[in-house]
């Protein structure tokens, strides 16, 4: 049975509420995930500034093991345009909003526990959410499940 993973992906609209969102994130929120069926969580602060050296889509040689395809190239270089910007504006300009995303990563065992967490636990989980981050406060929440296809130590 595949392993699933399970990213939240929240956006703040600026650092002091990524405070104190983390503050209401760990540990008593993950904890009621795992409590829920989780068996890992790992909490994830995104680098506003990514140097990690990212080939785009459709530079990849045959040999890094990826064929460049032109249309799958086409399609993940639209996927990322819809991705948010860090900023609304350019660097060092007054109106410069910084965004502070964390994204918390579960892991359940099976997809029949996360299927189970999401009819059981998820809705209440969400409402305490919302209870203590209403829309006003600006946060947005982004979801994808996965199946892990290899973990290595």
């Amino acid at each position: 049975m595949p392993t699933i993973l399970y990213t939240v992906r929240t956006t703040c609209p600026n650092i002091q509420v990524r405070g104190r969102f983390l503050a209401w994130l760990s540990p008593n929120h993950v904890i009621e995930v795992m409590k829920g069926g989780a068996t890992a969580v790992r909490i994830v602060l995104p680098l506003p500034d990514d140097r990690s050296g990212q080939t785009p889509a459709g530079q990849l040689s045959r040999s890094e093991g990826c064929a460049t395809d032109p249309g799958l190239a086409a399609a993940s270089n639209r996927k990322a345009r819809t991705v948010p910007p860090a900023s609304d504006a350019a660097p060092g300009s007054p109106e410069r909003v910084e965004r502070a995303v964390v994204e918390t990563q579960y892991v359940f065992p099976s997809r029949k526990a996360f299927d189970d967490y999401v009819r059981d636990h998820a809705p209440a989980l969400r409402a305490d959410g919302l209870k203590h981050f209403p829309p006003e406060s600006g946060l947005t929440y982004s979801r994808q499940v996965a199946e892990i296809a290899a973990e290595l130590p």
